[in-house]
């Protein structure tokens, strides 16, 4: 009768470990390393990101309730990390059902219900209003999975996050000192009555992620033609100082800038005086200025 009692428990005790096991997670992640690239270019609009996304497929009969963190190359969980002197954040894509954990700091909860695939979607976004120097910059993560109660599933996902800096240089007119942007925009320059030594000054706002080179080139080498065409037009000369160098207008003159790397950048006075008009024929002059910038 023992033996019989005996072998009854066994079997019952087998088929309750069978029954377990058909109902747990069996996770499957399909994705190997993953590259995340973030094309940066600080003077745009909006916040620039990549995204980042794993297929999974549950194979088990139960729901797979994950716990996703990111760490760094000493094991430490992070969800932000810096770049070239930008911060970069990882932020769950709420709509793949990723969502933060809530009382787990830079933990990331997911759940792929059994017998489904799906994928586990992230965004890793600029979020610091920095400008880094043009180049590339790049850091070795991984991607961890475990279950609800800390046990990990599979091997850590390596991630090489990059942030990719293109050299890049903006150029705008103003006529009044200030950060990049702001005052009144200045197309022309007007000296209005004609006198010699009448001065006027607007600045080149410029702001780059590297050295750029200020270029200055006059329609009509430095000196103002009549509008107006006449017999023997008189032409008025003038001459152009930028932050205190004297720009050379018979040729394409330019000029080296190293601005701050900020988004404010930096405001160069740009100064014009005009020359003698003694004798000059009434009327109205102009030239043309052409000024541009290009990063190194």
């Amino acid at each position: 009768m023992r033996l019989i009692i005996g072998a009854a428990g066994l079997l019952a005790a087998t088929a309750l470990a069978t029954s377990a096991a058909a109902q747990a997670c069996d996770l499957a992640v399909l994705d190997g390393p993953q590259t995340v690239r973030i094309e940066y270019n600080p003077f745009d609009i909006g916040p620039s990101s990549a995204g980042l996304d794993v297929s999974m497929e549950n194979r088990g009969d139960a729901a797979c309730d994950l716990r996703m963190s990111f760490t760094d190359d000493v094991g430490m969980e992070v969800t932000s990390v810096v770049l070239g002197n930008v911060g970069v954040q990882f932020r769950p894509r709420e709509a793949s059902g990723v969502q933060m954990a809530d009382v787990q700091t830079a933990v990331f909860q997911y759940q792929l219900p059994a017998g489904a695939k799906g994928q586990a979607q992230f965004d890793a976004a600029v979020v610091q209003g920095a400008v880094a120097d043009a180049g590339e910059y790049g850091v070795n993560l991984r991607l961890v999975l475990k279950t609800t109660d800390g046990q990990p599933i599979g091997a850590p996902i390596p991630v090489r996050l990059i942030l990719q800096a293109t050299p890049r240089a903006q150029l705008n007119l103003a006529g009044a000192a200030g950060a990049f942007g702001t005052g009144s925009s200045v197309e022309v320059v007007d000296f209005g009555q004609a006198a010699e030594g009448l001065t006027r000054r607007i600045f080149l706002q410029v702001r780059a992620n590297t050295m750029a080179t200020v270029s200055i080139v006059s329609q009509h080498g430095g000196v103002m033609q009549r509008v107006e065409e006449a017999p023997n037009a008189t032409a008025l000369p003038y001459t152009v100082e930028l932050d205190g160098d004297d720009v050379d207008l018979s040729v394409l003159w330019t000029k080296q800038i190293d601005p701050p790397r900020t988004l404010a950048g930096i405001s160069i006075p740009m100064t014009f005086i005009l020359g003698p008009v003694a004798g000059a024929m009434e009327g109205r002059y102009a030239d043309v200025l052409t000024i541009d910038i290009s990063p190194k």
